[in-house]
Parts: C-alpha cells; structure tokens; sequence
C-alpha cells in the first residue's frame, strides 16, 4: 500500500520525487555558473584587458593618466619604456 505524506508516493519520493530532486540540482548548477561568468566577466580596467594594442594608443593613455596626476613622472617614465 503506497504512502501518502510528503515525500510523496512510496515514502521516500519515488521516482518523481527523483526528477524533481535532479531538476533542483540542475537548476542550482546553472545559477551558480551564470553568477561567476558574470562575476568574472567585468574584471580589470580596459587597459588591463586590452592585449596587444597598438602603442601609440598604450602611449596616449599613459600621457593622459600623467597629465591628470594619476601617476608621477617616475611611473611614466617607468611605464613609457616598457611600452617602448
């Protein structure tokens, strides 16, 4: 004779308890993939993730970070011959 309580037919949820069990997991796997590749997806400034740029744009920023006194002439001067 089945039982009928919570965990649904046969006391321990039966093969549709199962399903909905697994669909559960499943559906927790994909939230939490969404949140890192959205997490991760915005990381670093857009000089950092611009890989090989040309230099006369890297040369442009760095005049413009110098410029606003966001670096001092010894980080420019620093920075100017790496990108050189």
């Amino acid at each position: 004779m089945p039982c009928w309580g919570w965990t649904g037919f046969y006391g321990y949820g039966g093969i549709i308890g199962s399903l909905i069990g697994f669909g559960f997991m499943i559906l927790f796997l994909v939230i939490i993939y969404f949140l890192f590749k959205n997490l991760f997806k915005n990381s670093g400034s857009k000089e950092s993730r611009k890989i090989g740029g040309n230099n006369e744009d890297l040369i442009k920023i760095l005049n413009e970070k110098f410029v606003k006194g966001e670096i001092t002439e010894e980080e420019y001067i620093r920075k100017k011959k790496l990108i050189e």
